[in-house]
Protein backbone atom coordinates (compact mmCIF):
# COMPACT_ATOMS: atom_id res chain seq x y z
CA UNK A 1 0.00 0.00 0.00
CA UNK A 2 1.67 3.75 -0.76
CA UNK A 3 2.31 5.98 1.58
CA UNK A 4 -0.56 8.07 0.95
CA UNK A 5 -2.62 5.21 1.26
CA UNK A 6 -1.48 4.21 4.06
CA UNK A 7 -2.09 7.86 5.48
CA UNK A 8 -5.89 7.98 4.36
CA UNK A 9 -6.15 4.35 6.23
CA UNK A 10 -4.66 5.57 9.08
CA UNK A 11 -6.57 8.82 9.85
CA UNK A 12 -9.80 6.88 9.18
CA UNK A 13 -8.90 3.89 11.56
CA UNK A 14 -8.02 6.56 14.34
CA UNK A 15 -11.34 8.40 13.61
CA UNK A 16 -13.05 5.45 14.12
CA UNK A 17 -11.31 3.74 16.89
CA UNK A 18 -12.35 7.07 18.52
CA UNK A 19 -15.71 6.49 17.81
CA UNK A 20 -16.48 3.07 18.64
CA UNK A 21 -14.78 3.40 21.59
CA UNK A 22 -17.46 6.29 22.89
CA UNK A 23 -20.37 4.29 21.03
CA UNK A 24 -19.71 1.31 23.12
CA UNK A 25 -19.14 3.06 26.06
CA UNK A 26 -22.66 4.58 25.83
CA UNK A 27 -24.34 1.83 24.96
CA UNK A 28 -22.25 -0.64 27.55
CA UNK A 29 -24.14 1.85 30.41
CA UNK A 30 -27.23 2.02 28.68
CA UNK A 31 -27.00 -2.01 28.90
CA UNK A 32 -25.89 -1.87 32.20
CA UNK A 33 -28.69 0.32 33.29
CA UNK A 34 -30.91 -2.28 31.92
CA UNK A 35 -29.28 -5.26 33.39
CA UNK A 36 -28.83 -3.73 37.00
CA UNK A 37 -32.69 -3.64 37.57
CA UNK A 38 -32.47 -7.58 37.53
CA UNK A 39 -30.10 -7.29 40.40
CA UNK A 40 -31.19 -9.09 43.67
CA UNK A 41 -33.41 -11.43 41.69
CA UNK A 42 -32.46 -14.83 42.64
CA UNK A 43 -28.61 -15.45 42.82
CA UNK A 44 -27.89 -12.39 40.30
CA UNK A 45 -25.48 -10.14 41.54
CA UNK A 46 -23.65 -6.53 40.22
CA UNK A 47 -20.65 -8.61 39.53
CA UNK A 48 -22.20 -10.91 37.43
CA UNK A 49 -24.59 -7.29 35.49
CA UNK A 50 -21.06 -6.30 34.24
CA UNK A 51 -20.28 -9.90 33.23
CA UNK A 52 -23.58 -9.62 31.02
CA UNK A 53 -22.10 -6.44 29.58
CA UNK A 54 -18.61 -7.43 28.88
CA UNK A 55 -20.28 -10.31 27.21
CA UNK A 56 -22.93 -8.01 24.92
CA UNK A 57 -20.36 -5.89 23.83
CA UNK A 58 -19.11 -8.31 21.10
CA UNK A 59 -22.94 -7.88 19.40
CA UNK A 60 -23.39 -4.30 20.57
CA UNK A 61 -20.40 -3.63 18.56
CA UNK A 62 -21.06 -5.17 15.24
CA UNK A 63 -24.79 -3.17 15.14
CA UNK A 64 -22.64 0.01 15.74
CA UNK A 65 -20.04 -0.29 12.76
CA UNK A 66 -21.99 1.11 9.90
CA UNK A 67 -22.47 4.33 11.87
CA UNK A 68 -19.08 3.88 13.11
CA UNK A 69 -17.63 3.93 9.61
CA UNK A 70 -19.66 7.36 8.61
CA UNK A 71 -18.43 8.92 11.61
CA UNK A 72 -14.99 7.38 11.12
CA UNK A 73 -14.66 9.02 8.23
CA UNK A 74 -16.17 12.24 8.47
CA UNK A 75 -13.83 12.67 11.74
CA UNK A 76 -10.89 11.14 10.66
CA UNK A 77 -10.82 12.90 6.96
CA UNK A 78 -12.22 15.78 8.25
CA UNK A 79 -9.17 16.81 9.35
CA UNK A 80 -7.58 16.05 6.45
CA UNK A 81 -10.20 18.23 4.39
CA UNK A 82 -10.05 21.09 7.09
CA UNK A 83 -5.92 21.13 6.54
CA UNK A 84 -6.22 21.01 2.65
CA UNK A 85 -4.18 18.26 2.24
CA UNK A 86 -7.29 16.12 0.31
CA UNK A 87 -6.96 18.39 -2.20
CA UNK A 88 -3.40 17.87 -2.72
CA UNK A 89 -3.88 13.98 -2.46
CA UNK A 90 -6.59 14.33 -5.61
CA UNK A 91 -4.16 16.48 -7.33
CA UNK A 92 -1.80 13.14 -6.96
CA UNK A 93 -3.84 10.90 -9.22
CA UNK A 94 -7.79 9.98 -10.25
CA UNK A 95 -9.67 12.44 -8.41
CA UNK A 96 -12.24 10.61 -6.17
CA UNK A 97 -10.46 6.97 -6.69
CA UNK A 98 -7.53 8.08 -5.00
CA UNK A 99 -9.61 8.97 -1.60
CA UNK A 100 -12.05 5.83 -2.16
CA UNK A 101 -9.61 2.99 -2.92
CA UNK A 102 -7.76 3.12 0.62
CA UNK A 103 -11.06 3.05 2.56
CA UNK A 104 -12.35 -0.09 0.29
CA UNK A 105 -9.48 -1.74 1.34
CA UNK A 106 -9.67 -1.07 4.93
CA UNK A 107 -13.41 -1.81 4.94
CA UNK A 108 -12.73 -5.42 2.67
CA UNK A 109 -10.40 -5.91 5.95
CA UNK A 110 -13.11 -4.88 8.67
CA UNK A 111 -15.46 -7.34 6.84
CA UNK A 112 -13.44 -10.17 7.55
CA UNK A 113 -13.37 -9.33 10.88
CA UNK A 114 -16.40 -9.31 11.06
CA UNK A 115 -17.13 -12.35 9.68
CA UNK A 116 -14.33 -13.69 12.90
CA UNK A 117 -16.50 -12.36 15.27
CA UNK A 118 -20.09 -13.16 13.80
CA UNK A 119 -18.87 -16.72 13.58
CA UNK A 120 -16.55 -17.65 16.41
CA UNK A 121 -17.29 -14.57 19.38
CA UNK A 122 -20.97 -13.60 19.17
CA UNK A 123 -22.13 -17.37 19.56
CA UNK A 124 -19.75 -18.20 22.63
CA UNK A 125 -20.56 -14.84 23.95
CA UNK A 126 -24.30 -14.48 24.08
CA UNK A 127 -24.97 -18.01 24.99
CA UNK A 128 -22.25 -16.82 28.48
CA UNK A 129 -24.34 -13.99 28.67
CA UNK A 130 -27.66 -15.70 28.82
CA UNK A 131 -26.21 -18.80 31.47
CA UNK A 132 -25.36 -15.47 33.91
CA UNK A 133 -28.55 -14.36 33.22
CA UNK A 134 -30.53 -17.52 34.44
CA UNK A 135 -29.04 -16.62 37.93
CA UNK A 136 -32.53 -14.23 38.06
CA UNK A 137 -34.75 -17.08 38.08
CA UNK A 138 -34.98 -18.43 41.73
CA UNK A 139 -36.25 -21.94 40.26
CA UNK A 140 -34.21 -22.65 37.70
CA UNK A 141 -31.96 -25.17 38.78
CA UNK A 142 -29.03 -25.61 36.71
CA UNK A 143 -26.17 -27.86 37.26
CA UNK A 144 -23.10 -28.81 34.60
CA UNK A 145 -20.23 -30.73 34.85
CA UNK A 146 -17.41 -30.80 32.00
CA UNK A 147 -19.31 -33.09 29.72
CA UNK A 148 -23.42 -32.80 30.63
CA UNK A 149 -25.84 -30.48 32.40
CA UNK A 150 -28.97 -30.88 34.92
CA UNK A 151 -31.99 -29.22 34.75
CA UNK A 152 -35.09 -29.10 36.31
CA UNK A 153 -38.87 -27.78 36.10
CA UNK A 154 -41.22 -28.66 38.26
CA UNK A 155 -41.40 -32.60 38.40
CA UNK A 156 -39.22 -32.97 35.10
CA UNK A 157 -35.56 -33.36 35.20
CA UNK A 158 -33.63 -33.04 31.99
CA UNK A 159 -29.95 -34.36 31.41
CA UNK A 160 -28.10 -32.83 28.23
CA UNK A 161 -25.11 -34.69 27.49
CA UNK A 162 -23.67 -31.96 24.91
CA UNK A 163 -24.80 -29.10 24.08
CA UNK A 164 -23.59 -27.57 20.66
CA UNK A 165 -22.71 -23.93 19.83
CA UNK A 166 -25.54 -24.01 17.36
CA UNK A 167 -27.68 -24.41 19.62
CA UNK A 168 -28.17 -28.23 19.26
CA UNK A 169 -28.75 -30.38 22.26
CA UNK A 170 -26.80 -34.06 22.09
CA UNK A 171 -27.70 -37.32 24.18
CA UNK A 172 -30.82 -35.57 25.99
CA UNK A 173 -32.72 -37.81 28.44
CA UNK A 174 -35.93 -36.35 30.39
CA UNK A 175 -37.67 -37.60 33.47
CA UNK A 176 -40.84 -37.53 34.45
CA UNK A 177 -42.03 -37.86 38.19
CA UNK A 178 -45.46 -39.01 39.42
CA UNK A 179 -46.76 -37.25 42.38
CA UNK A 180 -45.34 -39.67 44.93
CA UNK A 181 -41.96 -39.11 43.45
CA UNK A 182 -41.78 -42.69 41.46
CA UNK A 183 -40.72 -42.10 37.60
CA UNK A 184 -43.35 -42.96 35.60
CA UNK A 185 -42.23 -41.77 31.94
CA UNK A 186 -38.43 -41.35 30.21
CA UNK A 187 -37.77 -40.01 26.90
CA UNK A 188 -34.23 -40.60 25.57
CA UNK A 189 -33.58 -38.29 22.38
CA UNK A 190 -30.07 -38.85 20.46
CA UNK A 191 -30.27 -35.02 19.09
CA UNK A 192 -32.77 -31.45 20.21
CA UNK A 193 -33.15 -28.76 18.04
CA UNK A 194 -34.70 -26.00 20.46
CA UNK A 195 -37.61 -24.38 18.04
CA UNK A 196 -39.86 -21.27 18.99
CA UNK A 197 -42.45 -20.87 21.24
CA UNK A 198 -40.82 -24.02 23.97
CA UNK A 199 -40.95 -26.75 21.07
CA UNK A 200 -38.52 -29.10 21.03
CA UNK A 201 -37.85 -30.94 18.38
CA UNK A 202 -36.76 -34.71 19.23
CA UNK A 203 -34.59 -36.83 16.69
CA UNK A 204 -34.40 -40.56 17.41
CA UNK A 205 -36.72 -40.60 19.84
CA UNK A 206 -37.56 -43.68 22.53
CA UNK A 207 -40.02 -42.78 24.95
CA UNK A 208 -40.72 -45.03 27.64
CA UNK A 209 -43.92 -45.37 29.52
CA UNK A 210 -43.47 -46.80 33.42
CA UNK A 211 -46.85 -46.22 34.45
CA UNK A 212 -48.87 -49.49 32.97
CA UNK A 213 -48.91 -52.91 34.05
CA UNK A 214 -46.11 -53.45 31.69
CA UNK A 215 -43.30 -51.43 30.29
CA UNK A 216 -44.22 -49.67 27.23
CA UNK A 217 -41.93 -48.20 24.42
CA UNK A 218 -42.29 -46.41 21.57
CA UNK A 219 -39.67 -45.23 18.71
CA UNK A 220 -39.85 -42.19 16.05
CA UNK A 221 -37.37 -40.33 14.41
CA UNK A 222 -38.49 -36.91 15.01
CA UNK A 223 -41.30 -35.93 17.51
CA UNK A 224 -42.27 -32.66 18.64
CA UNK A 225 -42.37 -32.44 22.00
CA UNK A 226 -43.42 -28.79 24.29
CA UNK A 227 -41.13 -27.81 26.77
CA UNK A 228 -41.52 -26.93 30.37
CA UNK A 229 -38.42 -25.21 30.78
CA UNK A 230 -38.47 -21.52 31.31
CA UNK A 231 -37.32 -18.54 29.13
CA UNK A 232 -34.05 -18.29 31.10
CA UNK A 233 -33.40 -22.24 31.46
CA UNK A 234 -33.82 -22.25 27.88
CA UNK A 235 -31.61 -19.77 26.93
CA UNK A 236 -28.88 -20.83 29.55
CA UNK A 237 -28.70 -23.78 27.05
CA UNK A 238 -28.58 -22.57 23.94
CA UNK A 239 -27.23 -19.57 21.61
CA UNK A 240 -30.20 -16.81 20.40
CA UNK A 241 -31.06 -17.15 17.28
CA UNK A 242 -30.17 -13.20 16.82
CA UNK A 243 -26.72 -14.36 17.99
CA UNK A 244 -26.16 -17.85 15.70
CA UNK A 245 -23.47 -17.56 13.04
CA UNK A 246 -24.52 -16.92 9.49
CA UNK A 247 -23.80 -20.47 8.44
CA UNK A 248 -25.22 -22.10 11.66
CA UNK A 249 -28.40 -20.22 11.03
CA UNK A 250 -28.89 -20.80 7.55
CA UNK A 251 -28.59 -24.83 8.60
CA UNK A 252 -31.42 -24.39 11.37
CA UNK A 253 -33.67 -22.89 8.87
CA UNK A 254 -33.15 -26.10 6.74
CA UNK A 255 -33.83 -27.89 9.61
CA UNK A 256 -37.21 -25.76 9.88
CA UNK A 257 -37.78 -26.09 6.59
CA UNK A 258 -37.70 -30.03 6.49
CA UNK A 259 -40.20 -30.23 9.33
CA UNK A 260 -42.43 -27.83 7.78
CA UNK A 261 -42.20 -25.16 10.29
CA UNK A 262 -42.28 -21.72 9.94
CA UNK A 263 -38.99 -19.96 8.64
CA UNK A 264 -40.00 -16.62 8.28
CA UNK A 265 -38.53 -14.47 11.38
CA UNK A 266 -35.28 -16.75 10.93
CA UNK A 267 -34.65 -15.97 7.05
CA UNK A 268 -34.92 -12.22 7.98
CA UNK A 269 -32.85 -12.38 10.73
CA UNK A 270 -30.50 -14.35 8.03
CA UNK A 271 -30.20 -11.85 5.85
CA UNK A 272 -29.94 -8.95 8.58
CA UNK A 273 -27.14 -10.49 9.47
CA UNK A 274 -25.62 -10.70 5.55
CA UNK A 275 -26.05 -6.91 5.17
CA UNK A 276 -23.46 -5.55 7.90
CA UNK A 277 -21.02 -5.42 4.52
CA UNK A 278 -23.10 -3.76 2.65
CA UNK A 279 -23.95 -1.04 5.31
CA UNK A 280 -20.54 -0.59 6.22
CA UNK A 281 -19.36 -0.40 2.72
CA UNK A 282 -22.38 2.51 1.99
CA UNK A 283 -21.35 3.89 5.01
CA UNK A 284 -17.99 4.87 4.50
CA UNK A 285 -18.53 5.87 1.08
CA UNK A 286 -21.48 8.11 1.53
CA UNK A 287 -18.76 10.20 4.12
CA UNK A 288 -16.51 11.30 1.09
CA UNK A 289 -19.15 13.56 -0.54
CA UNK A 290 -19.06 15.80 2.77
CA UNK A 291 -15.31 16.28 2.36
CA UNK A 292 -15.41 17.83 -0.87
CA UNK A 293 -16.17 21.38 -2.30
CA UNK A 294 -17.45 23.58 0.34
CA UNK A 295 -18.34 21.05 2.36
CA UNK A 296 -14.41 20.38 4.11
CA UNK A 297 -14.99 23.69 5.38
CA UNK A 298 -17.72 22.65 7.92
CA UNK A 299 -16.83 22.43 11.61
CA UNK A 300 -15.89 19.20 13.08
CA UNK A 301 -19.05 18.77 15.21
CA UNK A 302 -21.30 19.83 12.31
CA UNK A 303 -19.52 16.61 10.46
CA UNK A 304 -20.81 14.54 13.82
CA UNK A 305 -24.06 15.48 14.39
CA UNK A 306 -24.68 15.29 10.15
CA UNK A 307 -23.37 11.55 10.69
CA UNK A 308 -25.04 10.95 13.95
CA UNK A 309 -27.94 12.14 12.12
CA UNK A 310 -27.90 9.42 9.21
CA UNK A 311 -26.68 6.50 11.32
CA UNK A 312 -30.00 7.02 13.44
CA UNK A 313 -32.52 7.35 10.31
CA UNK A 314 -29.79 4.42 8.76
CA UNK A 315 -31.06 2.09 12.18
CA UNK A 316 -34.36 2.76 12.65
CA UNK A 317 -34.83 2.16 8.68
CA UNK A 318 -33.26 -1.33 9.03
CA UNK A 319 -35.64 -1.61 12.44
CA UNK A 320 -38.72 -0.84 10.64
CA UNK A 321 -38.10 -2.88 7.19
CA UNK A 322 -37.18 -5.77 9.61
CA UNK A 323 -40.55 -5.17 11.57
CA UNK A 324 -42.46 -4.61 8.06
CA UNK A 325 -41.03 -7.84 6.62
CA UNK A 326 -42.47 -9.86 9.78
CA UNK A 327 -45.94 -8.19 9.88
CA UNK A 328 -47.03 -8.34 6.09
CA UNK A 329 -44.94 -11.32 5.04
CA UNK A 330 -42.40 -9.49 3.12
CA UNK A 331 -40.05 -11.26 1.38
CA UNK A 332 -36.48 -11.48 3.62
CA UNK A 333 -34.07 -10.63 1.56
CA UNK A 334 -35.07 -7.77 -0.15
CA UNK A 335 -36.60 -6.52 3.07
CA UNK A 336 -33.40 -6.97 5.07
CA UNK A 337 -31.20 -5.51 2.33
CA UNK A 338 -33.16 -2.76 1.04
CA UNK A 339 -31.99 0.44 2.99
CA UNK A 340 -28.30 -0.51 2.77
CA UNK A 341 -28.60 -1.24 -0.97
CA UNK A 342 -30.13 2.65 -0.90
CA UNK A 343 -27.63 3.78 1.18
CA UNK A 344 -24.70 2.30 -1.36
CA UNK A 345 -26.44 3.16 -4.39
CA UNK A 346 -27.10 6.91 -3.08
CA UNK A 347 -23.57 7.21 -2.38
CA UNK A 348 -22.19 5.86 -5.41
CA UNK A 349 -24.42 8.86 -7.29
CA UNK A 350 -23.19 11.15 -5.04
CA UNK A 351 -19.28 10.37 -5.57
CA UNK A 352 -19.92 9.69 -9.53
CA UNK A 353 -21.05 13.47 -9.20
CA UNK A 354 -18.20 15.04 -7.63
CA UNK A 355 -15.98 12.78 -10.18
Amino acid sequence: MPIVDRYIARNFLSGAAIVLFILLSLFGLLTLADVLEDVGKGAFTTIDALTVVGYSLPKIMLDLLPVTALLGVLIGLGTMANHHELIIIRALGPPVERIVWPLVEVILAVIAFVFLVQFFVVPEFELSAARVRAKTTPQTIIASTDTEFWTRSGNRFIRIGRVIQQGALRDVEIFELGENGILRELVQASSVEVLSEGRWLLIDAKTTNLELAEIKQEHSTSKLWQSSLSAQQTSALIVPVEAMAPLALYRYIRLLDQNNLDTHRYRVIFWQQLSIPVGLLAMSLLGIPFLMGSARHVHAGQRVAIGGSIGILFYLAEQMMGQFALLYDLSPAPAALAPDIILLMLALIFLHRIR
